[in-house]
């Protein structure tokens, strides 16, 4: 290159016509085939634009797209949690974007969540503008395509709005042992809509006896090809008993007949939970990141 030459250090012509702005569902197509490009990576935006559009209150935050020349490369959802995608190649482009505009816009970011490499680069880009780490958790993408145990049984049910009481007892539990944190006390009204939501979306599952919830699982996110569950989790007074593997097992089956892949992340440190995963057919196939940030001043 010419260091005479200015035309030598211009931007490519995509990157001169690059533009950041909400989207609306008039942008559904289009931002529905880019996610589709990679359908687990780009699974919970997914989700949440075929369950809920771009404006409902369950969001807790507000949809962006980057766009080069008019045509879409990235995606974010900006707001409570901070979810991103971007096409291959354009990771950098985009995510530097994005991280100017949640700065712009006082985006909380309670909880920054994806591939760790995603997490890092966005991060690298929003700590320029001044925002903090609180608390860094890792998680491995585990996958599973072929469930290595025979489905002997039948146990788990959808719940119904009738067992709504005793689920958000078992979600509190779960949330307790993993955090300290009760949600009915922190978030009482919000906790409460999602959880009716679920079973109102018929993607929660239990196993239940003698009225009691001894097993729960949620399918929290899917596209046409994959489903993201989360929400695993065994009554203290029933572990030991192999009803995880079994009901895991079962809820493997049961997707796996629709869907392609059946996903989950678990922390490092659960080794029990692992070795149940494993055991079901559950690969590591990514590293994972949930980034918590400092609140805003």
């Amino acid at each position: 290159m010419s260091a005479t030459n200015p035309a030598a250090y211009e931007r490519p012509a995509w990157m001169r016509k690059l533009a950041v702005r909400r989207l609306t569902e008039a942008d559904r197509d289009a931002a529905l085939a880019l996610l589709s490009g990679d359908p687990q990576r780009g699974i919970h935006l997914y989700s949440l634009i075929t369950d809920n559009g771009f404006s409902h209150p369950t969001n807790r935050g507000a949809f962006y797209g980057c766009l080069a020349g008019g045509e879409l490369i990235g995606l974010a959802l900006l707001g409570h949690s901070i979810l991103l995608y971007a096409r291959p190649g354009y990771e950098e482009t985009t995510f530097s974007e994005f991280a100017r505009l949640a700065n712009k816009i006082r985006a909380k970011g309670h909880v920054i969540f994806g591939p760790r490499a995603w997490v890092e680069s966005f991060f690298n880009h929003l700590s320029r503008h001044g925002r903090e780490t609180r608390l860094t958790n890792e998680h491995r993408w585990c996958v599973c395509e072929r469930a290595e145990l025979p489905l002997k049984r039948l146990q788990l049910r959808r719940a119904n709005p009738e067992q709504l009481e005793a689920l958000m007892d078992a979600h509190a539990e779960m949330f307790i042992e993993s955090s300290g944190v009760d949600p009915r006390l922190t978030d009482p009204e919000g906790f409460r809509r999602r959880s009716a939501e679920r079973i109102e979306r018929k993607r929660t599952w239990v196993k239940l006896e003698d009225g009691r919830v001894v097993f729960k699982v949620e399918v929290v996110s899917e596209t046409d090809e994959a489903v993201y569950i989360e929400g695993v989790w065994t009554h203290p007074d029933c572990r030991g008993r192999g009803i995880a593997t079994s009901c895991l097992n079962e809820i493997t089956h049961r997707l796996l007949k629709k869907k392609k892949a059946v996903c989950l992340t678990i922390e490092p440190e659960e080794e029990a939970a692992r070795h149940v995963y494993e055991r079901v057919g559950f690969v590591h196939t990514e590293d994972y990141e949930a980034r918590f940030l400092q609140p805003i001043a």
